[in-house]
């Protein structure tokens, strides 16, 4: 059956001279892994298979939602045109793919998590300045959405951070906790509400939430390890 929907290209890979395998995460069918032929030799079609491209496509459904379904026609919701020419832009953008394509391992729509990634590069389209926290930002509060939003209990006796407990706890407590200053950094991100909240923020402490947030993903969420693109976006933002 051919179906339509709204889509966001996640992550691509090469299968032929002529053709790829894309994963997109879809309004009505959540993750799902798809085939187009005679897509490589052709710049325009290509563009819309860069992470992040908000697309409308028409495929060919199997009856089993884990097989590959094939692509009929794909064409932009909205064509990226700074993210595919700002570098840091388009660099965040395939960070952000390849972490949502680890989150995203079985096919499961959820229309609220589909709406923040459309908010979210909408607004690395748009944003012409302080876009540099656009990615700690979005991770932060995905987690919410994915029902594991750190709690920001941070006071006099709560000074660190637990990982596997999500909450700050007492400084002599055993379990595996941030350092004092990373704590303290942390609970001023998690008092930011949405992706529009500007904080200030040094390239190190930048780099820090990074790693924090990564490392609580790793926990709750997915593995983070070995993502190729964290290194790209590390020296862009350097």
């Amino acid at each position: 059956m051919q179906l339509e929907t709204d889509a966001i290209v996640l992550h691509t890979i090469k299968y032929s001279e002529t053709s790829v395998i894309a994963h997109i995460y879809t309004e009505q069918y959540g993750n799902g892994s798809y085939i187009m032929s005679g897509v490589r030799k052709n710049r325009s079609k290509m563009a819309m298979f860069q992470p992040l491209s908000l697309v409308k496509i028409t495929s060919m459904r199997k009856k089993d939602p884990s097989q590959i379904h094939r692509l009929t026609s794909i064409q932009f919701d909205l064509v990226p045109v700074n993210i595919s020419s700002n570098v840091a832009k388009s660099t965040i953008a395939l960070f952000i793919g390849e972490v949502l394509n680890r989150v995203f391992r079985e096919e499961e729509c959820n229309e609220l998590i589909f709406r923040y990634i459309r908010t979210f590069v909408a607004l690395l389209e748009e944003s012409q300045t302080n876009y540099s926290n656009l990615h700690i930002l979005f991770l932060l509060h995905l987690t919410q959405l994915l029902g594991v939003f750190p709690n920001n209990n941070f006071d006099e006796q709560n000074t660190v951070f637990s990982l596997l407990h999500a909450q700050f706890v007492p400084q002599d407590s055993e379990d595996g906790t941030l350092s004092l200053s990373d704590s303290a950094l942390f609970a001023r991100l998690l008092q930011t509400n949405e992706l529009t909240d500007d904080i200030d923020l040094q390239q190190a402490d930048r780099q820090r939430l990074l790693s924090i947030l990564l490392r609580y993903y790793d926990v709750h969420i997915c593995s983070t390890q070995s993502i190729k693109s964290l290194e790209i976006l590390k020296m862009v933002f350097e």
